[in-house]
Order: C-alpha cells, then sequence, then structure tokens
C-alpha cells in the first residue's frame, strides 16, 4: 500500500485543530472567570448600605459604592471582550475543522482506492492460481 501523500498535512491540520480547541477552552475558562468575579462585585455593591446615619460612614459607604460600581463597569467590559473572544475562538476551530475533515476525507477516499487495488490484485493471483491446470494423480497418493 502506499503512503498517503499528504499525511504530514494532514498531520499539522490535526495539530492546529487542537491548539484551536485549547484556544476556544481557555476563553471560555476566562469568561468564567471574568463572570465569577462580575457575581461577587454585583453581590459586594449589593451589600453596601449604610445602617446608621453617621457622615463619616455615609462618605465610606458613597465612595465604595463608587469604587465597586466602577469595578462592575471595567468587568462588564472584560465580559465583552471575552465574549468576543470565545467568539473568534470557535470561527478559528471552525475553520480549522473544516480543512481537517476536507483532507481526512482525502485520506479516506485514498485507504479505499488501495484497499480496492489491492483487493483487485490479490484476485488476479487466485484466478491465476485456479486457472492452473492440476496434474493427474492417477489414484496414487504419494507422500
Amino acid at each position: 500500500m502506499a503512503n498517503f501523500s499528504l499525511a504530514a498535512l494532514l498531520r499539522l491540520r490535526r495539530l492546529q485543530e487542537d491548539r484551536a480547541a485549547a484556544a476556544v477552552s481557555l476563553s471560555r475558562a476566562r469568561a468564567a472567570e471574568v463572570a465569577s468575579r462580575r457575581r461577587f462585585a454585583q453581590n459586594s455593591l449589593s451589600a453596601l448600605m449604610s445602617t446608621d446615619g453617621n457622615s463619616e460612614r455615609l462618605r465610606w459607604t458613597a465612595a465604595a459604592r463608587a469604587a465597586s460600581s466602577s469595578t462592575l463597569g471595567d468587568l462588564e467590559a472584560l465580559a465583552s471582550e471575552t465574549d468576543r473572544q470565545i467568539e473568534e475562538a470557535d470561527a478559528e476551530l471552525a475553520e480549522t475543522r473544516a480543512r481537517t475533515l476536507t483532507l481526512e476525507k482525502l485520506e479516506a477516499r485514498h485507504d479505499a482506492a488501495e484497499l480496492s487495488e489491492s483487493l483487485r490484485q490479490e484476485q488476479i493471483v487466485l484466478d491465476e492460481i485456479s486457472s492452473r491446470p492440476t496434474p493427474p494423480t492417477g489414484g496414487r497418493v504419494t507422500s
């Protein structure tokens, strides 16, 4: 059987696909981390309430709410960025998968053609063997 001439390229495409899949996984992990930080900031912001009328406490509460609100805004922007990165990574993965799949189909066709040729050659040999005349035995068995 002849080797598939594009085997090295197929290995490269599979490596690229693996790298793209890893990028998708990493992007999703970052998005989950940002979502967790965002939930924490939202909970922190909602927990900041002044219970007494002390002016000093009110100023500290206002400053903490402003800082938390700013952090929450930054995390919202970061969440949008991670969503964009996920979309890009998914698109890259789909593209590399399509390129790999094309080569895998070519390899499957090559393998099928090689098998067909091998079976054809085997059948030719079997036909030649079966078409040979058998010598007469004359009823005598020799060992």
